[in-house]
């Protein structure tokens, strides 16, 4: 009896430790472009700044993911799904389970004027919007800028290494992971949970961030469908301050009123001229 207790014992923690389509989890990564080494996506600041791709208005730290939600590539959402809880993986991705192949049919022509319209310098390297589109200008010649609307990774065999570092399982530590899935960050905002009601209060910083506006729709939906919520409340709270004090300001001496002279030529003088 004892044999089998202990062997359902491992079962138990080799399924807990089992990735499944759904699972709210936290994991590290780092991403090459194979063929050429370079690094376009990273959680670690260290291997950011050592690669040259350091930005400072990015939080680098572990990111959270829905599997299944496809907000990473097939060939990685694959890839996760045979990984477990706290084991370095790492796989290649062909380009038809990453960013596709390449289409030349996404590379157009374009004259300077229409830059110079727009008020935008071309140069190589520069993402541009034209259109309902955004594209890479990739090469400018006398006259003519080229851009490339294909994806960057497009046509690239992609490797990635990564470890899954946990799944989130209470509904608390999953709203404020959605939170910070869509938002970037869930600093400063006071999440409680009652039985199936999540009410957020929303910190100052956020109230009129439209990047805040488009992110919490989603963070509802899946609140609903991850976390198990029914009722999602936002609170927007204003505090009254008072007025500052006004100082007052001591009155300054005024000078004594100068005696009246008689002005030069009056009828006074002369009469006494006369």
């Amino acid at each position: 009896m004892m044999a089998n207790d202990a062997q359902t014992s491992t079962e138990d923690k080799k399924d807990d430790s089992m990735i499944s389509s759904g699972d709210l989890i936290q994991l590290e990564v780092d991403a090459w472009i194979k063929e050429t080494g370079k690094l376009f996506q990273t959680t670690n600041k260290e291997n950011a700044e050592k690669e040259g791709i350091y930005d400072e208005k990015l939080v680098y730290s572990p990111i959270y993911e829905i599997v299944g939600k496809n907000r990473f590539f097939a060939g990685l959402e694959k890839s996760i799904l045979e990984a477990k809880v706290g084991e370095e993986m790492e796989v290649d991705i062909k380009p038809e389970d990453a960013a596709g192949p390449r289409d030349p049919g996404q590379v157009k022509l374009y004259s300077v004027r229409e830059f110079e319209r727009m008020e935008v310098e071309p140069k190589v390297g520069l993402d541009v919007r034209l259109g309902d589109r955004v594209g890479r200008i990739t090469q400018v010649t006398v006259g003519r800028v080229r851009v490339d609307f294909n994806n960057p990774l497009a046509g690239h065999v992609l490797k990635y290494r990564y470890k899954v570092l946990r799944k989130v399982a209470e509904p608390l530590e999953k709203v404020k992971a959605l939170i910070d899935m869509y938002y970037g960050t869930n600093a400063d905002f006071d999440v409680s949970i009652d039985g199936k009601q999540t009410r957020v209060v929303l910190p100052d910083s956020v109230k009129l961030d439209q990047k805040w506006i488009a992110a919490k729709l989603r963070v509802v939906a899946d609140s609903y469908e991850t976390a198990g919520m029914e009722q999602v409340e936002f609170v927007e709270r204003y505090t009254k301050t008072a007025p500052a004090a006004k100082e007052e300001k001591a009155e300054e001496p005024r000078e004594p009123p100068a005696e009246e002279q008689p002005a030069e030529g009056s009828a006074e003088e002369k009469t006494e001229e006369k």
